[in-house]
């Protein structure tokens, strides 16, 4: 992909739709916006100057993601902090991605993980998470599919991710050679098929998975800022049959490590009850696992922005190196 291409075409695309979108078609600029382990969506900055915006495409694998989010974006906006939809993008601008959104672009707003004292925020983020973990309104604009299990749910989350980022890996084995081995692939494959034999022996898993779910409330996705507190943003993996215990293990994993770590763990248990924190404790192994694999992936698929590469490359291994020997220590070996 070239980036500066790519932040042409989409300058010139809201030159001819600045009225739709409120911009000056005269002043407009693109910049695009580097997500590490988010190759699959395009994400892109507008401004006239005055006005930020946020254009963000999807490839056909995603569109429909896009969809559903344009579908209920005044109601996650209105209830749940989300960015204001300005504009559906229903034709192919970068080749490749035939459908995207324009959002308000959330000004002077930080990631929750560079906030000096993020419990404040934090607090608000788990109130507010919760409630959407019931919303019954909610889970009824959202498409209807047959019901599964939390297991199934964890199994779609991260076995099906792991499968195919070892793909992957293995289809760009030369670019890892140098700092992981066959060996340790084949180690990856087995853990994989022991953390699914795991869950799906787990009684807390059978269970029927009935949460409306964010599904990616990583530390990237939730922002502080002074106006509001906070803002929730990247609804693309919105889901009504999810795992309330999903979203607590990707908000709370920073502080697992931490001092404070029992009174957040009470917080889940008081929310979602005892069956929610059993799931959370192998949520919790499946995201250290995410980052020795998960990482590995955005490493090839870094190769496809040669503008970031270096860097990204640079940190995907570094998180790799530290993560692997703490989940062998963690885990054990099997």
């Amino acid at each position: 992909m070239q980036v500066q291409l790519v932040e042409k075409m989409i300058a010139e695309w809201a030159s001819v739709n600045a009225d739709a979108i409120g911009l000056d078609p005269n002043n407009i600029r693109a910049s695009y916006i580097y997500n590490p382990g988010g190759f699959g969506n395009l994400s892109v900055r507008l401004t006239d100057g005055r006005t930020q915006l946020h254009v963000k495409l999807a490839p056909p694998s995603k569109a429909a993601r896009l969809q559903q989010w344009a579908g209920v974006s005044d109601y996650l906006a209105e209830n749940y902090t989300a960015p204001r939809l300005v504009h559906a993008i229903e034709c192919e601008i970068v080749p490749g991605y035939p459908y995207g959104l324009v959002f308000e672009f959330i000004e002077d707003a930080i990631p929750l993980k560079e906030t000096r004292n993020p419990e404040v925020a934090l607090t608000g983020a788990m109130a507010t998470v919760a409630k959407l973990h019931r919303d019954e309104r909610l889970r009824g604009m959202l498409p209807k599919a047959e019901t599964r299990t939390y297991a199934e749910a964890f199994e779609d989350e991260y076995i099906t991710r792991f499968t195919e980022d070892l793909d992957e890996i293995r289809s760009s084995r030369d670019l890892l050679r140098d700092f992981v081995s066959d060996e340790t692939i084949l180690w990856f494959e087995e853990e994989v098929g022991r953390l699914r034999d795991t869950v799906r022996l787990t009684p807390a898993f059978l269970l029927p998975a009935s949460d409306v779910v964010h599904n990616d409330l990583n530390s990237n996705n939730v922002l502080t800022c002074d106006r509001h507190g906070f803002r929730i943003i990247d609804w693309d993996d919105l889901s009504g049959q999810g795992d309330a215990a999903m979203d607590y293990s990707v908000l709370l994993w920073p502080l697992t490590h931490g001092p404070s770590w029992p009174i957040w763990r009470e917080k889940v248990q008081a929310e979602a009850g005892t069956a929610a924190l059993e799931r959370l404790e192998l949520y919790f192994r499946a995201k250290l696992l995410d980052d020795v694999i998960d990482v590995l992936a955005d490493y090839v698929e870094a190769e496809q922005v040669p503008e970031h590469r270096e860097e990204a490359q640079r940190k995907a291994r570094a998180v790799h190196l530290h993560s692997y020997p703490q989940y062998l220590a963690k885990y054990g070996i099997g």
